[in-house]
């Protein structure tokens, strides 16, 4: 807990350096406690988060231009004068920062969600191109039982036209193959007469 003089001014001396020192350790101090409780602290509101980011960076900003001072003056113990265009620009400073910062990131993410939806439609035409390469393995299988049976002295004595027709008769029954719906179970008229194969 900060100690106050009588005057408003913190204990002990030390001029505004001191203050923003005390100010800024205090920030801290207050960051490692959100930290570390795990119930929702005040400080997690966004607007006081964005308050105490501020004046951090004005503490920060105090702290530097004091430093400054120090080194360019002769007498360490004059009084700092902070000219309050100084922090406000340095506010401004740290402001356009985040900003940029989060135009950045925004960038970053739609970029990500531009590569995510290629590698998805990668994905699909892959799954497609798997979908027909299992297709035609299925076929050429299908095909391997028959490699021994030569039908060739079968379809020699075929004239053009009955080979024609064979060869669309073979193709249609092929396609109403593919097309009429495969029943595992008996016809419902059976299922209806158990009866009749319990006798």
């Amino acid at each position: 807990m900060l100690g106050w003089g009588p005057q408003g001014a913190p204990a002990g001396g030390g001029g505004g350096h001191r203050a923003a020192e005390v100010l800024r350790h205090r920030l801290d101090e207050l960051e490692k406690e959100k930290s570390s409780l795990h119930f929702q602290l005040p400080s997690r509101q966004p607007a006081l988060r964005s308050l105490l980011g501020h004046l951090h960076a004005q503490a920060q900003a105090a702290v530097r231009h004091r430093a400054t001072q120090l080194a360019c003056s002769d007498d360490p113990h004059t009084p700092p004068r902070i000219e309050p265009k100084l922090l406000e620009a340095t506010a401004q400073d740290t402001l356009r920062v985040s900003i940029t910062r989060r135009d950045w990131l925004l960038q970053e993410k739609q970029q990500l969600q531009k590569e995510i939806e290629a590698l998805q439609a990668r994905m699909s035409v892959l799954e497609a191109k798997d979908q027909q390469l299992r297709r035609e393995i299925d076929e050429h299988e299908q095909l391997l039982p028959w490699q021994g049976c030569d039908l060739t002295a079968l379809v020699g004595g075929l004239s053009l036209g009955e080979l024609q027709e064979v060869s669309k008769a073979l193709c249609d029954t092929l396609a109403l193959a593919n097309q009429m719906p495969l029943c595992a179970e008996p016809p419902e008229t059976i299922r209806r007469k158990p009866f009749l194969y319990s006798q």
